[in-house]
C-alpha cells in the first residue's frame, strides 16, 4: 500500500543495510582508498556499522583490504579498503557505430580487459541476433563472474530497456533488455548513447555534477546531467535534438520530416562534403558549427551551464568546428551578466560508449542494492 504524503514509512533493517552498503560503495567507486574511520566520518555512520558493512562487502568479494594508512596523528592507523576491480566482470556493448557492433569485457574500475566486434553488413538494419552473438562471445571470454550487461543504443530507450525508436539501425519497439537478459542470465541496462556518454563523463571523465554532452556519430544527441542526475524527460526523449527542424524546406530526413538538424550536421554528411570539397573544409565546419550552436542555444538558456562538451570524430570535432559552436552560442545568449559558455572536445574518445555502458551496470548493480 502506498503511503500518503503525511505518513512516514520506516525503512526495514534490510533496506537500511542495503542503502548503507550502496553509500560506502559510492564513496569508494571507482578507485578511492579509505579507512573504516574515514568511511564512518564521511557517512555519519558508527564505526561498528561501517566495520560490519565492510566485512560483508569483503565476504562478497566487492572490497579488499590494502596497506595501513599513512595518515599522521594520534591513534592506531587503519587499513585502507578499496573496490576489488577484478572481482566481477561487466559486459559493455556499443550499438552506436556504423557497420560494426563493438563490445568489451570490463572490470569494476572501467578498464577494458578484452574487446570483440561483429561486422554489420547493412548498418541501416541491425539484426538482433548479431547483438546476441556479440554478448555470447564476450560472456565466453570473461574471467570473473558476470555482474551485468550494459548497452549503448542510438534512439529513444524506455525505462524498461525497450528501444522504442532507433531509425539509424532500423529498430522500432525492440525488447533489447528482455532479449539480452534471457541470453546472458545477468542484469541488463540499456540506455540512449548520448545519455551513456554523459554518464561516462560523470563517472570516469571530468565528473562535473552539471554538464551537457553533445554526441555526434550516426546522429546527434544531448546527454544532460543536472545535480549529478541524468535528465531523461517524461517520454524518455530528453536530448533528442537531432530531429529538431532547422531548415523547414531542407533535405528529407530518415524520420520523415524535412530539414532536421541531423540533415545539416550529421557526421557522415560532413565528412562526405569535406571529401568532395577539401578546399571548403573550414567553411563547411564553421557553417555546421553555427547550425549546432543555434540549435543548442535554447537548451543552454534554460539550464545556464558554464560549458559543454562535444564527442565525435576529430576530423569534424576540432578547433574550427568547436570555435564556431562557441561563437554562435554566446552570440545567441549574450547578456551583460552572463559569462561566456566554453565549448570543448570530450577527452574520453572512442571508448566513451563502452565506459558509459560499464558505468550504467555499476550504478545499477553496486550503487542501488
Amino acid at each position: 500500500m502506498a503511503a500518503s504524503d503525511t505518513t512516514m514509512v520506516k525503512a526495514l533493517p534490510t533496506q537500511a543495510r542495503s542503502h548503507n552498503k550502496a553509500v560506502v560503495l559510492r564513496l569508494l567507486y571507482p578507485d578511492r582508498r579509505m579507512t573504516r574511520a574515514d568511511l564512518a566520518r564521511a557517512t555519519g555512520l558508527t564505526r561498528v556499522i561501517i566495520s560490519d558493512i565492510v566485512a560483508e562487502l569483503i565476504d562478497e568479494g566487492f572490497v579488499v583490504e590494502g596497506p595501513l594508512s599513512d595518515a599522521k596523528g594520534p591513534g592506531k592507523r587503519g587499513r585502507l579498503v578499496k573496490i576489488d576491480e577484478r572481482s566481477r566482470a561487466v559486459i559493455a556493448i556499443d550499438l552506436s557505430q556504423p557497420y560494426v557492433l563493438g563490445g568489451a569485457v570490463m572490470d569494476l574500475a572501467g578498464h577494458i580487459l578484452r574487446r570483440s566486434e561483429v561486422a554489420v553488413p547493412d548498418c541501416r538494419e541491425v539484426p538482433l541476433d548479431l547483438v546476441g552473438q556479440l554478448c555470447d562471445d564476450l560472456t565466453a571470454v570473461a574471467d570473473s563472474p558476470l555482474l551485468g550487461v550494459g548497452v549503448s543504443s542510438p534512439g529513444i530507450v524506455s525505462s524498461d530497456g525497450m528501444v522504442m525508436r532507433a531509425t539509424n539501425i532500423g529498430w522500432w519497439h525492440v525488447q533489447l533488455h528482455d532479449f539480452l537478459t534471457q541470453r546472458s542470465g545477468a542484469p541488463v541496462f540499456v540506455d540512449n548513447d548520448a545519455n551513456i556518454e554523459a554518464v561516462a563523463e560523470l563517472r570516469f571523465g571530468e565528473r562535473d555534477q552539471d554538464m551537457m554532452l553533445i554526441q555526434m556519430s550516426r546522429g546527434i544527441g544531448i546527454g544532460l546531467i543536472l545535480s549529478g542526475g541524468l535528465v531523461r524527460g517524461s517520454n524518455m526523449a530528453a536530448g533528442e535534438i537531432g530531429h529538431v527542424v532547422v531548415e523547414p524546406e531542407g533535405k528529407l530526413c530518415r524520420c520523415g520530416k524535412r530539414g532536421c538538424l541531423e540533415t545539416v550536421v550529421s557526421m557522415a554528411d560532413l565528412l562526405a562534403r569535406i571529401e568532395r570539397e577539401p578546399g571548403e573544409r573550414s567553411n563547411i565546419l564553421r557553417q555546421a558549427g553555427a547550425y549546432l550552436g543555434d540549435a543548442l542555444s535554447v537548451a543552454l538558456g534554460l539550464v545556464d551551464l558554464p560549458k559543454i562538451m562535444v564527442l565525435g570524430d576529430s576530423r569534424v570535432v576540432n578547433g574550427t568546428f568547436l570555435e564556431a559552436v562557441e561563437k554562435q552560442v554566446n552570440k545567441d545568449l549574450a547578456m551583460e551578466f552572463r559569462r561566456n559558455i566554453v565549448v570543448h572536445r570530450s577527452a574520453l574518445g572512442g571508448d566513451a560508449n563502452l565506459m558509459g555502458a560499464c558505468a550504467a551496470v555499476l550504478d545499477g548493480c553496486l550503487m542501488n542494492f
